[in-house]
């Protein structure tokens, strides 16, 4: 069966990018029509699909009609969608009218076809062909002789037929939360089950209609990110989290509401894959669903993988296996292991398999070892250890204070022009090499009608923010600064002035050693932010002050030698547009 259906599908999809002038025009031809009738519920794919059945009920809507009500399907609200759209008189009319076209474009536009993608080279996925390939290998099917597999969240792409073209597949369900999703989903299960005529699937259908008893030997799904209560709702109203020890679903809860329904459906043997956000792993709402799986060895692995492997999207993904029966997890940064593409990265998945199986690169933590961490999954968390062996914490001997948090609305009736001794930092008055003050607004102090630390001595100051800067504040003569939300400001108590020095300290976190304390923290989706909870935690090694005394002399004297040399850099420009200005003003 696989050799058939891979070579049918292969054929099809090189068929496919050949014509992608034909494929615009079908598109065109389509949008014209459902454009001029006020509707846009589907697209080329399932238009390409229902021709294509059409023709294989000898061109008669009736028995069209009477295929899609068939047992067969088994997929209730599929049926009455697809029919109640067929019946539509423009439907029906497009259909007809384009039935001269051949079954092997059909075949390829439905199976190959997406909305975002309409020509790309490597055919259309779920976005990025190595992360597909990837999730699969985490599967690990390879050892079965007869396989059932669900598929969460299933999205028109290349992993449903990719999986189904699978020997050992037995049973393979998908569920989609999308409607229409749902309906392209199911239309390409058929025309599978067309082409290869022994094979069976169990259909695409919604949560609500997997049967509550039934269980599967692999799982993978992506779930929704930030799902809405509506999508959540989606999911069926029964005791799943119950049976999983959890409390009840809250709106809280966002991806891992979808990855516990899943995992319910999985079998004491089984293995699930899944693909998760940065704040599904560390956000403080769901660290009880994480502690809940961790203390019981339900998590086997966790994945950090390459930004931007989807297109114009910098947001991080991870991939979890989870499995029963776990003594820990094994986490792995394979945030390095890509090939950059020209607009995405595409995932190395030979070196991250190798790495995986690798201890020495791989790091294997107990669940006692995690407990220690608040449950806290990211990667880095393990895998980028601190090599301070006899450390102090920051907030030992620090006192740290996040700056006034202030919409800018409400910001722009406190700031004036009157010089009231007062400024407010911006971010960007701290990009550069040392913070620069002169241009921030003044502010009526007056009307801050809340808490706020005013700074008016030197300051190391610490965005909360990626990429984290960390800076010098020197405060000149009487002025006054409050530093803004995402800002730090840090001061040295006075007990450990003798022992510490502020500069060095801002020093120590822009070295290597420094920024990956803090990428240890650091969370966030697409900007990661700093708790002060984990910053006060960050470990200063201890050095004499004689030795830091003669690293920030050093590093002074070099920056005023760039002062200097910017200067003199800056003279010589305007000196070079004199002399051409001069040459020919004529």
């Amino acid at each position: 069966m696989e050799v058939l259906l891979e070579h049918t599908i292969t054929n099809l999809k090189k068929m496919y990018l050949d014509t992608q002038d034909k494929v615009q025009e079908f598109k065109r031809a389509w949008n014209d029509i459902h454009f001029t009738n006020s509707r846009e519920r589907h697209d080329i794919n399932v238009m390409a699909a229902l021709i294509y059945f059409y023709k294989q009920n000898e061109s008669d809507f009736n028995l069209l009609d009477a295929y899609f009500s068939s047992n067969k399907i088994k997929n209730w609200d599929f049926q009455n969608m697809v029919k109640a759209y067929i019946g539509e008189t423009y439907v029906q009319k497009f259909i007809a009218d384009n039935a001269y076209l051949d079954d092997t474009f059909l075949l390829g536009v439905a199976l190959f076809y997406d909305t975002h993608n309409l020509i790309r080279d490597d055919g259309v996925r779920e976005d990025n062909e190595s992360l597909n390939t990837l999730l699969e290998e985490l599967l690990d099917c390879n050892s079965f002789k007869e396989l059932s597999l669900l598929q969460g969240n299933a999205n028109p792409g290349r992993i449903l037929i990719d999986m189904v073209s699978k020997p050992h597949l037995l049973n393979y369900m998908a569920y989609a939360v999308q409607p229409d999703l749902m309906v392209i989903l199911q239309l390409r299960a058929l025309l599978l089950e067309n082409i290869q005529e022994n094979l069976k699937l169990k259909g695409i259908v919604t949560p609500r209609e997997i049967a509550e008893e039934e269980l599967f030997d692999r799982i993978l799904t992506i779930p929704t990110w930030k799902p809405s209560t509506r999508v959540m709702e989606r999911f069926p109203d029964r005791s799943f989290l119950t049976e999983l020890g959890l409390s009840e679903p809250k709106f809280t809860d966002g991806e891992w509401h979808e990855i516990l329904f899943a995992f319910s459906k999985l079998k004491q043997t089984g293995k699930m894959v899944v693909l998760v956000t940065n704040s599904a792993l560390a956000n403080n709402p769901t660290v009880k669903i994480r502690q809940f799986l961790v203390e019981n060895g339900n998590i086997e692995s966790i994945i950090e993988l390459p930004d931007r492997l989807l297109e114009n999207v910098g947001i991080e993904l991870y991939a979890v296996v989870l499995s029963h029966g776990n003594k820990g997890i094994k986490f792995l940064d394979a945030s390095q292991a890509y090939t950059e593409q020209r607009r995405k990265k595409n995932i190395d998945v030979d070196i991250v398999l190798e790495n995986l199986g690798n201890p020495d690169i791989c790091t294997f933590e107990s669940i006692e070892s995690i407990a220690r961490e608040d449950y806290n999954l990211l990667p880095k968390r393990y895998t980028l250890k601190t090599n301070i062996i006899d450390g102090v914490p920051l907030g030992e001997i620090c006192s740290i204070n996040r700056g006034l948090v202030i919409s800018s609305k409400e910001l722009d009736d406190f700031v004036t022009d009157k010089d009231t001794g007062v400024r407010y930092l911006y971010t960007k008055d701290a990009d550069g090499d040392a913070v620069d003050y002169s241009q921030s607004p003044f502010i009526d102090v007056e009307k801050l009608k809340r808490k706020f630390t005013l700074l008016d001595n030197d300051t190391w100051l610490l965005g909360r923010t990626s990429p984290f800067r960390s800076n010098m504040l020197y405060v000149e003569g009487n002025d006054k600064l409050i530093a803004n939300g995402n800002q730090f400001s840090i001061t040295i108590l006075p007990k450990y002035k003798n022992q510490y020095l502020l500069p060095y300290l801002a020093l120590y976190f822009n070295s290597k050693a420094g920024r990956e304390q803090i990428e240890r923290f650091a969370v966030g989706q697409l900007i990661k932010s700093l708790a002060i909870k984990d910053l006060k935690s960050l470990q200063i090694p201890k050095v004499s002050i004689e030795r830091q005394r003669e690293v920030v002399e050093h590093i002074r004297t070099i920056e005023d030698d760039i002062k200097t040399t910017k200067e003199k850099l800056e003279s010589l420009k305007r000196e070079k547009e004199l002399i051409v200005e001069e040459e020919f003003n004529w």
